[in-house]
């Protein structure tokens, strides 16, 4: 879990990236990640008397879901770009700017906190992971999505692999959950932060979409695909369209993408 990265170098570049990208979320990226959002919420207990906090809220995405369970639901992204999209396309709900490592909360005020596809993004999740424990009341629960092993992202590999192959690898700035998936590693951070009754769990993500437009257009402005040279853009493009082919369906396009789900509980 060794980074070369200081979780402000991290931070910097993942709040640059995801306020470029609100605008597009939901018919992109968000499509991905919406297919987590049951699990997430059930295995946090997730019903109408529950108190409820979005960590890494994005636009909305999990609190609307748990906000139509009848929860009480509070949304949190240091993205006030994200925040404005949230709070335009989901009405009754809070959403605060905030960061995952300095939650603007006061302590058990929450029975359940749950973080989707958030971990791996955060400079310091152990941090992060304890701000998680400290609003949590005394048996409340924390669920977290993470990617899968990298590989297993068949939706990501589309894409990375066209890039490495016509204008190769970069080393963007990652945190110490890049690309980690194992179940050690994962119930480790749950343990060092005190969570008790953890656990680790495959969940079976995937992304659908009308056509490889979608993807294209998500992570072309993810990686800011514009700036590339016009050969090498169009060469991606093409290298894309081409694999993605044995991934059509009647209705467009079904990839899989899989995550893992981290559960764990506050100690009473």
């Amino acid at each position: 879990m060794e980074t070369t990265f200081t979780p402000e170098d991290v931070a910097a570049f993942e709040h640059a990236t995801w306020s470029r990208c609100a605008p597009g979320y939901d018919a992109g990226f968000g499509a991905l990640t919406r297919s987590a959002v049951p699990t997430l919420l059930a295995a946090a207990g997730v019903q109408s008397d529950s108190r409820v906090l979005d960590v890494g809220t994005g636009t909305g995405l999990v609190a609307a879901a748990a906000r139509d369970r009848g929860a009480d639901v509070v949304g949190v992204d240091f993205s006030e770009a994200m925040l404005a999209e949230a709070r335009r396309t989901v009405p009754g709900v809070e959403f605060r700017e905030a960061s995952a490592d300095g939650l603007p909360f006061a302590d058990r005020s929450f029975d359940a906190v749950v973080a989707n596809g958030v971990l791996h993004h955060l400079g310091d999740p152990d941090r992060a992971l304890g701000e998680a424990l400290r609003v949590l009341r005394p048996g409340g629960r924390l669920t977290a999505t993470v990617w899968a092993a990298p590989d297993t992202l068949e939706a990501f590999g589309l894409f990375f692999a066209a890039v490495a192959e016509h204008a190769g690898e970069a080393d963007l700035p990652h945190g110490p959950l890049f690309g980690v998936a194992d179940d050690e590693t994962l119930l480790g951070l749950l343990e060092r932060a005190g969570f008790g009754d953890n656990s680790v769990q495959a969940v079976a993500a995937t992304w659908s979409m009308s056509s490889i437009d979608v993807l294209l257009q998500a992570f072309g402005t993810w990686a800011q695909i514009d700036t590339f040279p016009l050969e090498i853009r169009n060469a991606v493009e093409e290298s894309v369209r081409a694999a993605a082919g044995r991934y059509e369906t009647a209705d467009g396009l079904t990839v899989p993408n899989p995550m893992v789900l981290l559960t764990g509980a506050r100690p009473s």
